[in-house]
């Protein structure tokens, strides 16, 4: 409905390098910005949170892990399309897949705000680092 009235503005996660500049400017030190870095990559949202947590960051990311995990476990259960389950391996092997066609499991995942699509670049990506390692310690 908003073909040719709407440009596509895609707001992506900061750099490792600028989100590590970031944390460093934040005064962490090499090990807090590598525990951040690790959980978070460069999503802007959780690094605010992150310094905001700075005094427990340890058991901040474990906690953060652990929600999403739960929410992740929460939503597959929920799925109905049984495809959900090939569609989280595939990201969790290769973080990055192309698609051609978004298949009800993928929109599943996308309204689940587990992935993302481009639909430029047509492919699906983890919507963050957390969400990465969230899938792949359900899967496990």
């Amino acid at each position: 409905m908003l073909h040719g009235r709407a440009r596509h503005l895609l707001v992506d996660d900061f750099s490792l390098e600028t989100a590590e500049e970031f944390l460093r400017e934040s005064g962490f030190s090499d090990k807090e910005i590598r525990l951040t870095l690790e959980y978070f990559g460069g999503k802007p949202v959780y690094l605010v949170e992150a310094i905001k947590n700075r005094h427990r960051l340890e058991e901040f990311c474990e906690r953060m892990k652990k929600m999403r995990v739960s929410q992740i476990m929460d939503a597959i259960y929920r799925a109905e399309d049984k495809g959900v389950v090939d569609v989280l391996k595939e990201i969790a092997e290769k973080e990055i897949i192309e698609y051609k066609k978004l298949e009800e499991s993928m929109l599943f995942c996308i309204k689940e705000n587990m992935l993302f699509a481009d639909p430029i670049e047509r492919i699906l990506k983890p919507q963050s680092r957390l969400d990465l390692l969230a899938i792949r310690e359900v899967l496990q």
